[in-house]
């Protein structure tokens, strides 16, 4: 077979040989740059981008928990604290447009509150706003339809997380 290629090759004149040598040359370094360098550059420039991210990302954790630690270390938490329930209770749940029908403070420093008709996505709403941006947590619940048209009524035992 090497025999009958070189026998070829010797037929052929020294302008065809050449072409077949630049041919073969040009496929070379399109194979060297399309299967070496193009999949190493592209890794590279996504590696770049996933370190600026993260780069990003750390930055804007570090800020978070300079900011954390400053409100700690300020006592901005003990604010929350020091607002009676009550007040907090009452305050989001006008602003979520959720009617308190009937409100009892116990000795504990719990809320007994009552509710005659309520949409139940916007009282699970308030009840997790109360959660997380008041600390104010449910004890207890009782929870019944109060109609045919999704309304509910609910009592609802509230106090301080940890308290």
């Amino acid at each position: 077979m090497i025999e009958a290629l070189k026998s070829r090759w010797q037929r052929l004149s020294v302008r065809e040989q050449g072409l077949l040598i630049m041919a073969g040359v040009l496929s070379m370094a399109c194979l060297v740059w399309f299967g070496a360098f193009q999949p190493a550059l592209s890794w590279r420039e996504s590696a770049r981008t996933a370190y600026v991210v993260a780069a990003g990302d750390y930055r804007q954790i570090g800020a978070g928990t300079a900011r954390l630690a400053a409100l700690t270390a300020s006592g901005a938490d003990t604010v929350l604290e020091r607002e009676p329930v009550r007040s907090v209770v009452a305050g989001s749940a006008s602003r979520a447009g959720i009617v308190l029908s009937r409100v009892l403070p116990d000795d504990a420093g719990r809320l007994n509150i009552w509710i005659d008709s309520a949409d139940g996505p916007r009282l699970m709403g308030w009840l997790e706003t109360l959660s997380r941006d008041h600390g104010v947590i449910v004890v207890r619940a009782g929870i019944e339809q109060a109609g045919r048209g999704g309304e509910l009524r609910a009592q609802l035992l509230l106090a301080r997380s940890g308290a």
